[in-house]
């Protein structure tokens, strides 16, 4: 938040501060794909972002992998089953929420149809993402899947085998997007730099990567911000019209 050469530009700020403000109106929030909570730095000054608990409210999350049981920052954990289908109820949901979860997901269309259906009318959705033409993309679709542990432990110090997962990246462009969002939500896309978080363990080469990334094609940027609003169904907009008429 300090750092002026990234204030702009960077994934965190736009992704974390959105969510924070649209869950202070929020009753039911899910963390789709919460996982066990390993990038949670409470104690770091970003850390109080990534908690979307408050009064009023409860979090959920949601994961493939019972190990999301010991995230530390939701109350309740919820495993999702072999068919797919979130626990959740119809309509229920107020503010649903990924990180760094859309590159994982392969089948793009059955996501985004319990989205659709958990999701009030009117309620968001604002998830962070990868994008597909990104460098750490294209570098990652050269690296096979089974040696990505290895690859991140080298550019992140630290990171654990079992919190890296195999990579699709079917949900990372604006036309990928658009494909599975288009029919039920309003939704907008932010492109935001991020590359340089790959590259701490070397502070000068990490300057220059941050510098870098900026002048290359927005397209290119490592990080999506996806910001995408459920419509309301049409007989709800129809009974919105004849109120407001």
């Amino acid at each position: 938040m300090f750092d002026d050469r990234i204030l702009g530009t960077d994934s965190a700020h736009v992704f974390f501060v959105s969510a924070q403000a649209l869950a202070a109106h929020a009753e039911l929030v899910v963390e789709v794909g919460c996982g066990r909570g390993a990038a949670v730095e409470m104690g770091q000054p970003g850390g109080p972002w990534q908690d979307l608990r408050g009064e009023g409210r409860t979090v959920v999350g949601i994961d493939i992998e019972d190990a999301g049981a010991v995230n530390p920052v939701i109350d309740e954990f919820r495993l999702i089953g072999a068919d797919g289908r979130w626990p959740l109820d119809d309509a229920s949901v107020d503010l649903a929420v990924s990180d760094y979860v859309l590159e994982h997901v392969t089948d793009p269309g059955a996501f985004v149809r319990e989205l659709a259906r958990v999701l009030r009318p009117g309620g968001t959705f604002v998830g962070r993402t990868v994008s597909r033409r990104s460098l750490l993309s294209l570098v990652a679709r050269v690296v096979p899947n089974e040696r990505h542990a290895d690859a991140v432990a080298r550019l992140q110090p630290g990171r654990e085998a079992q919190d890296v997962f195999h990579t699709a990246y079917k949900m990372n462009t604006r036309a990928d997007l658009a494909r599975v969002f288009d029919k039920d939500f309003d939704w907008a896309l932010a492109h935001r730099t991020g590359l340089e978080q790959y590259f701490k363990p070397w502070p000068r080469l990490r300057k220059v990567i941050g510098a870098a990334e900026r002048y290359l094609p927005t397209s290119t940027w490592m990080g999506l911000v996806v910001f995408a609003r459920r419509r309301p169904a049409v007989r709800d907009a129809a009974a919105v019209s004849r109120r407001e008429a």
